[in-house]
């Protein structure tokens, strides 16, 4: 069957290094060229695809049709509308081999979208004859909500479409009461919670919170307001966080005790072991990826019998971010609470964030507290 791999630091085509870049090989472990020249340029060329995590998104999304192609014996600039039909009702009619769950609807249109994009680019780079099936822009409406995760198109507010997309309802974001956090965060270790109040307190995405260098936190927190600068980023561009002081304490303190014998237990295995600047480690000493970040949480909050992905933190923060600025511009009329949210999690449109009015003005007694008090109530 396909295997995807990733490029690694030593990958640098232009001089530069291009780590992350999903590759497609066939089952005789032969790069698929099509699959892998159009990943190539959606990471080197195409200008609004930064993203590394986009970059997996598609590459996934090739993953699974090159699987289906080869199950099926299907010649992929060959296939027509019954095939790609036939691989979406797959998807809607049979759990994913690989978490045993049901696709969601917005993922199976995410990825016939994905195949609009890859074969239309084939058409144009003379890489195939014809599209597979019809499709068409259409110019989405800014007075029509978008879906929350807006933010990851990369066609600037155009999406293609086909015939074979099926329809699906946006879902509202949905924060996290203190209880049911509380109920999350009960067992866990020193490490697993702090993942969780950095998550909460500041809105980092689980890359993000993976992605914390030793380099960025201070060494105390005698200031009154404490910025920490994030590099691991959703399109990776740098931006600014304010955790509350006492999580700083709290996590130079899992610095100087716990880290520290993770690494010394890690150079007595292996005398060349080198210390990674990441602030959270495994067990092993290496730093902790994005992905068990995400199956950490996800485990607890089953444990807790609590629905919620890692994602729903940042729904938290901003909820209760936007509900705080909006006290605040009470007494601040030159304080917008939107654009401030916005700056704060790093959303490059507005009408990604403007979400979270819609969650507030929906049930306000969703979050009634800052995030400081949010903090507090964890810790309870």
């Amino acid at each position: 069957m396909a295997e995807l791999l990733f490029t690694t630091d030593g990958f640098a085509p232009n001089g530069t290094s291009f780590p992350g870049v999903p590759m497609l090989l066939d089952q005789e472990m032969r790069l698929v060229e099509p699959a892998c020249a159009w990943l190539l340029h959606v990471a080197l060329v195409r200008g609004r695809t930064r993203s590394r995590q986009t970059w997996r998104t598609y590459g996934e999304a090739l993953y699974d049709w090159w699987q289906t192609l080869e199950a099926n014996e299907w010649i992929w600039d060959e296939v027509g509308v019954a095939e790609i039909a036939a691989y979406r009702d797959r998807m809607l009619f049979r759990p994913s081999d690989h978490t045993g769950r049901a696709y969601a609807r917005s993922t199976v249109n995410g990825r016939l979208r994905t195949l609009a994009l890859f074969y239309r680019w084939c058409v144009a780079a003379g890489l195939a004859d014809d599209l597979p099936f019809s499709t068409s822009e259409l110019a989405l409406s800014r007075r029509q909500p978008q879906g929350f995760l807006a933010h990851v198109d990369a066609t600037g507010g155009r999406q293609l479409a086909n015939e074979l997309t099926i329809r699906q309802t946006s879902a509202l974001p949905k924060p996290l009461s203190p209880v049911a956090l509380r109920r999350v965060m009960a067992g866990l270790g020193s490490r697993d919670r702090l993942i969780i109040e950095w998550a909460v307190t500041t809105g980092m995405r689980r890359m993000e919170v993976a992605g914390l260098r030793l380099r960025a936190l201070p060494r105390s927190s005698l200031d009154a307001l404490v910025a920490i600068k994030i590099e691991a980023t959703k399109g990776g561009k740098t931006r600014t966080v304010y955790p509350p002081l006492p999580l700083i304490d709290r996590t130079l303190a899992y610095v100087r005790e716990e880290r520290a014998v993770i690494v010394r237990r890690a150079k007595l295995r292996n005398a060349d072991y080198a210390e990674p600047d990441a602030v959270f480690l495994t067990e092993a000493g290496r730093g902790i990826s994005a992905r068990r970040v995400g199956a950490m949480f996800a485990a607890a909050a089953g444990t807790a019998g609590v629905t919620a992905s890692f994602h729903a933190l940042r729904h938290t923060f901003a909820t209760a971010m936007l509900r705080f600025l909006q006290r605040r511009a009470q007494d601040e009329p030159n304080l917008n609470p939107l654009l401030t949210l916005q700056v704060v999690l790093g959303h490059a449109d507005l009408s990604t964030t403007a979400i979270y009015l819609r969650v507030l003005a929906t049930d306000l007694t969703l979050v009634e507290s800052s995030v400081d008090e949010l903090y507090g109530a964890l810790l309870q």
